[in-house]
């Protein structure tokens, strides 16, 4: 029987790392975005909009911003994980395993 070391390599670490940091990003831009909108029907009440118009916006407004923020939570969790890998950092200078 044979066993496979499935054991990520430090360069595939660093990847996950560089992916994990990219969601978060969206995901934070989006419950930002989400924030925004929310604010924009706030300042504009009387707006061209039937009132049930209004609150599926806001619920929608809403729900995207909880779903960005815990998703950007759930990336923060996954690079808290990694450790040192998860520094922007700690890429392949003198002396990293990157030929892995």
């Amino acid at each position: 029987m044979h066993t496979f070391d499935i054991t990520p390599t430090p360069a595939a670490c660093r990847e996950i790392a560089r992916v994990f940091r990219a969601q978060k990003a969206q995901s934070e831009d989006l419950a930002r975005r989400a924030e925004q909108a929310l604010a924009h029907l706030d300042e504009h009440p009387d707006g061209h909009l039937a009132p049930w118009g209004r609150a599926l916006l806001t619920a929608a407004f809403e729900a995207l911003d909880a779903i960005g923020e815990a998703r950007a939570a759930h990336m923060q969790e996954g690079l808290d994980e990694l450790g040192p890998y998860a520094d922007e950092d700690a890429g392949g200078g003198e002396g990293s395993d990157d030929a892995d």
